[in-house]
């Protein structure tokens, strides 16, 4: 025991020094950046002993995120102890996160040495000097310029309490967003380096996924709109090869609003959402040319396509740090195509579904029947889809599931065009879980077909009742939807 103690100090203490090292690397990679632009050899030497602790705090599973709590650096949740070697780094380094509103900074194992060049430069950046929120406009760098293996989260402190103007909230909105669109890049990343290791049978580690899901659930209760949004616009463009790293990016974020909305606590969440973010692991194992495959499959080609939930209980099984909570999230995988009735595949005999199975099932056939087919095949808008899952409610679908997540999509679904009666062209951007047949929407063309760009107002305001003709498909008016949420 005094032995196993004396270890875990030692390697705590290791910690600590690689703490202090990145802190210190940080800072000079800061300062160098500051004198030279990318692509400088000047850069090339302080990149490289960054991403040499990067590497070193890497091998021993830890994550590699530098956070400001306190007036204090913690390395994850190790707080690191100031000295005076590493004052003038600390200093400078605390200082200029607090400057742009940055309360912490990871980066993945994956991160490159062109991509770690491209963001020191970002806090340099008149676009972020300028910006009446340097926070919300290193996202949006950060987005222009594909950085994917890098993340920042905001500055908060617990104890400060400020008024906000309007302008000040308008920025706050808009940075959601753009967290938003940038975590959705961040989840396909990846998604494709999960699917590439479980490819090549390799283990796969959990770490990656779980914080995009937990970045997420974070956005949630104030994004739902905007996350919503987002899966509606990206379902209205072709999906490439088998689709898989969308498909499952939508499918989490349907799950975690169902989820949230069932009163889920942030740690049964995060279950739900790996999940549904890995529910189709399993076709890393399906070849290539029966998922890419159009039109109807031969009785081999099936059998093949219905393997990848056991295939991916397979790969789940292979991800480093396996405990008891990936137990409920190989369950989820396993039953995401097993029906209500216990029809459906794969054909085992099966006497309960567990929630995350119900769930993550209802959740997969929306967006499937509601993303659009890379050959042309039918695609259901919205409103169309909800009424064929709800004919099928208690035979392949949890019936008061089903209702819950109509609720949560809303009867009139986000990011749906609709056709007024005043011949007015409508995105619908929020609605109202006590007041489902009233949506928020903006009118985005007037009745002349003329482009407006109006504020968000309620379907039917006072005075002045509107009502639905019909609910459209938005290609051929050229209508990008995907503008109104990001």
């Amino acid at each position: 025991m005094t032995e196993e103690r004396e270890s875990r100090y030692g390697e705590r203490d290791l910690l600590g020094r690689l703490g202090k090292a990145l802190v210190g690397q940080l800072f000079i990679l800061f300062k160098t950046a500051a004198n030279y632009p990318v692509g400088h050899t000047a850069l090339d030497a302080p990149v490289a002993n960054f991403l040499k602790v990067v590497r070193e705090i890497s091998i021993r599973n830890e994550e590699v995120a530098v956070k400001v709590k306190g007036g204090n650096f913690y390395l994850g949740d190790l707080r690191l102890k100031a000295d005076s070697a590493s004052y003038q780094a600390g200093k400078f380094l605390m200082e200029e996160m607090a400057r742009h509103q940055v309360g912490g900074i990871t980066f993945s194992p994956a991160v490159t040495s062109e991509e770690l060049s491209r963001f020191v430069h970002i806090f340099r950046d008149e676009a972020v000097l300028g910006s009446s929120d340097s926070y919300a406009a290193i996202l949006e760098l950060m987005q222009q310029r594909v950085i994917l293996h890098v993340e920042v989260e905001a500055r908060f402190e617990e104890a400060e309490t400020v008024q906000v103007d309007k302008e000040r909230r308008i920025d706050r909105l808009r940075s959601g967003k753009l967290s938003a669109k940038l975590l959705f890049k961040k989840a396909f990343a990846a998604l494709d380096e999960a699917l590439d290791l479980a490819g090549a049978g390799q283990t796969m580690r959990l770490r990656g996924p779980k914080r995009v899901v937990q970045h997420l659930i974070d956005l949630l209760p104030d994004n739902e709109s905007t996350l919503l949004g987002m899966v509606a616009a990206s379902n209205q463009e072709p999906r490439a090869g088998a689709g898989i790293q969308q498909h499952s990016v939508n499918v989490c974020v349907l799950c975690l609003v169902m989820g949230r909305r069932l009163g889920m606590s942030k740690f049964h969440l995060c279950e739900l959402g790996m999940a549904a973010l890995l529910h189709d692991i399993g076709k890393a194992d399906v070849p290539g040319s029966v998922l890419e495959k159009r039109g109807g499959l031969s009785a081999q080609e099936q059998q093949a396509l219905e393997a990848h939930p056991v295939y991916g209980v397979k790969k789940m099984m292979k991800f480093k740090g396996l405990d008891v909570m990936s137990s409920r999230i190989i369950t989820g995988v396993f039953e995401h195509h097993l029906l209500a009735d216990f029809s459906g595949y794969p054909r085992f005999r099966y006497n309960r579904l567990s929630l995350f199975g119900r769930i993550i099932s209802i959740a997969d056939c929306y967006d499937e029947v509601t993303s659009r087919q890379p050959d042309g095949g039918t695609t259901y808008q919205p409103d169309k889809a909800l009424r064929f899952m709800l004919s099928r409610g208690g035979k392949a679908f949890d019936q008061g599931l089903l209702k819950l997540f109509i609720n949560c999509v809303g009867v009139h679904s986000i990011g749906s065009v609709l056709l007024l009666d005043s011949k007015e062209l409508a995105v619908v951007v929020k609605n109202d879980p006590a007041r489902p047949d009233n949506p928020r929407i903006r009118i985005i063309a007037d009745s002349l077909g003329r482009e407006v760009d109006s504020e968000i107002e309620e379907l039917t305001p006072p005075g002045a009742p509107r009502s639905i003709v019909s609910v459209v498909d938005p290609s051929p008016f050229r209508i990008d939807i995907g503008r109104y949420f990001v």
